[in-house]
C-alpha cells in the first residue's frame, strides 16, 4: 500500500499510519524470531585445525581422554555421567592444534537432536569403550545402531575406536574378539588412558592427527625460504589450487602452477594447478 500511494501533501497523515503499522509488524515478527530461538549447548565453534567428537558409554574414559591430550579439566570420578554438557579442549600435534569436544555419555536408544548435527559438523568421532564391560559387543552394536537410526554412518577414515582399559590377559582377549568382528569396518585401538605412556600417546596423537582428514602445506616466497611457523590446513586430496583459494580468492583465478618440495618426485618440481599435494609439503606459488 505505501508503494503505490501517491506521494503528497494530502497523504502524508496516511503514509505515516502506514509506516507506523510496518513498524509494529517488523518488530513483533523479531519479537517472535527470538522467543522460537533455542539454545544448543553443542555448537562449539570450530578454534584450531579440525574438530574431533569424543562420544561413548558413560564411565568409559572420555573426559581421561581429554584431560590426557589436552589442557581442559573435565570433572573425572569412578561414577557415571560427570559430563553433563559438551567441553572443548585443545590438543597440541607437532605445530597445530586440534580441538577435542567431550560429549555427555550415550545412552542406549537415545541421541539428542543437537548432538547429532554436532556429530555431522566434526571432522571425525572418537568412540571410547569400556573394556572391562562384560557387555562390551552388545553396547558396540547398540550404539552402532541408535547412529544408523539417526542417519549417521561411520566410516574407517572418520572414526576412532579406542577400547579403554585394557590392562589383563582377560580384557586383550575382548579387544581381540572386538578387531575381529570391527576391525575391517573401523581403526581400532585397545589402551589403558590409565596407564599410557609417552610413546602411545604420541601414536593417538598421529591417529586424532589422521582422522581428521587434514594436512599442513608451508608456503614458500620466491627467492626466500619457506614460512614453517604457520602451516596452511587443507583437507587430503585438495590440490595447488585449492590452496591458493586459501591464501586468497582471487589467487586461484591467476594461478598458473607452483614448485613443489617434498611429495614432487624431485625437489622444486613445477607442476599444474590440479597437483594433489600432501601433508608438509612446501609450495611456492606461480601466477
Amino acid at each position: 500500500m505505501l508503494a503505490i500511494i501517491p506521494k503528497h501533501k494530502g497523504t502524508e497523515k496516511l503514509q505515516a499510519e502506514i509506516k507506523q503499522k510496518i513498524s509494529k509488524l517488523r518488530k513483533s515478527q523479531e519479537e517472535r524470531k527470538s522467543k522460537g530461538k533455542t539454545f544448543d549447548p553443542y555448537l562449539i565453534e570450530k578454534v584450531g585445525a579440525a574438530q574431533i567428537a569424543i562420544i561413548g558409554s558413560p564411565n568409559s574414559g572420555k573426559s581421561t581422554l581429554l584431560s590426557l591430550l589436552t589442557h581442559a579439566h573435565p570433572e573425572i570420578a569412578d561414577y557415571p555421567f560427570t559430563t553433563i554438557s559438551p567441553l572443548p579442549g585443545m590438543m597440541e600435534y607437532e605445530d597445530i592444534q586440534i580441538q577435542l569436544i567431550d560429549f555427555p555419555p550415550w545412552l542406549e536408544g537415545k541421541i539428542e537432536g543437537h548432538a547429532l548435527g554436532a556429530l555431522g559438523r566434526a571432522d571425525g568421532v572418537i568412540i571410547v569403550m569400556d573394556g572391562k564391560s562384560e557387555n562390551l559387543l552388545e553396547e558396540m552394536e547398540s550404539l552402532l545402531k541408535d547412529l544408523k537410526d539417526s542417519k549417521i554412518e561411520l566410516s574407517k577414515g572418520k572414526s576412532l575406536i579406542l577400547v579403554n582399559k585394557i590392562e589383563t590377559p582377560l580384557e586383550q582377549e575382548n579387544l581381540s574378539i572386538f578387531k575381529e568382528l570391527y576391525g575391517e569396518r573401523f581403526t581400532i585401538r585397545g589402551v589403558s588412558l590409565l596407564r599410557i605412556s609417552e610413546e602411545e600417546k604420541k601414536e593417538l596423537k598421529r591417529d586424532i592427527f589422521n582422522l581428521a582428514g587434514i594436512i599442513r602445506i608451508y608456503s614458500k616466497p620466491p627467492g626466500k625460504p619457506p614460512d614453517l611457523s604457520r602451516p596452511f590446513i587443507l583437507k587430503k586430496g585438495e590440490t595447488v589450487k585449492d590452496l591458493a583459494s586459501t591464501i586468497h580468492k582471487d589467487l586461484a583465478h591467476t594461478l598458473k602452477g607452483a614448485r613443489v618440495w617434498g611429495s614432487a618426485k624431485f625437489e622444486g618440481q613445477l607442476v599444474t594447478p590440479d597437483y594433489i599435494l600432501h601433508d608438509r609439503d612446501i609450495v611456492e606459488i606461480k601466477v
